[in-house]
């Protein structure tokens, strides 16, 4: 958990920085979110178990009152520890042992949004992020051990609502959904595909 936190600090003044190094250029605002994540496909042979640890956050530069462009990232802490059973071990063998497996990912993404009506009370939007992750594996079984980071593709489509502190004001309420597609494929880990929703606020950088 700590670690999450430190991570999420560290991102958040990042996009401050580059909010502020470019808030002569256009309205900006930073969307930050606080979600949920569910397993799915081959992701839940790993784990299965919905992870309350994840956060999402965006940072988008108003091209019109529709369309909104740049930056996006996140954290998902999925874990799991599975009851005493028989593993074959890869160098032959049998052995009797508690399983944890641990896999957190963090994207960078290049985003684009619409919003359907950006004068409206209530604010449907889509959007689409694309670019890469950064996957931190980690698995022990019993006292044996094994990590490995790795970096590939990930996109992030996604569907919401946002709903203004007051009407046709820059900063409000989100609420979300997002489907992240990461595929990865490293010893038992196939795939990290999850559903994600979540709560979060949007307000202006200028």
């Amino acid at each position: 958990m700590k670690t999450s936190y430190k991570i999420f600090a560290v991102l958040v003044a990042g996009l401050f920085v580059a909010g502020a190094a470019r808030a002569q250029e256009g309205r900006l605002h930073l969307n930050i979110n606080y979600t949920i994540s569910t397993p799915v496909g081959d992701f839940k042979d790993f784990i299965n178990k919905t992870t309350y640890r994840s956060w999402a956050a965006s940072l988008l530069y108003g091209i019109n009152d529709k369309v909104s462009v740049g930056l996006g990232t996140g954290f998902q802490d999925f874990y799991q520890k599975y009851p005493r059973d028989t593993y074959k071990l890869e160098g032959g063998g049998d052995i009797s042992a508690v399983v944890s497996n641990s896999v957190q990912a963090i994207p960078v993404l290049a985003q684009v949004q619409y919003n359907f009506s950006p004068q409206a009370i209530v604010q449907p939007y889509v959007g689409v992020g694309v670019g890469g992750n950064l996957i931190l594996y980690r698995q022990f079984l019993g006292e044996f051990g094994s990590s490995k980071t790795k970096f590939g593709f990930a996109a992030r489509p996604e569907a919401g609502v946002f709903i203004p502190f007051r009407k046709g004001g820059p900063a409000g309420i989100t609420l979300r959904a997002d489907y992240n597609c990461m595929p990865v494929n490293y010893n038992d880990l196939q795939g990290m595909d999850n559903w994600g929703a979540g709560i979060g606020v949007k307000f202006p950088l200028q």
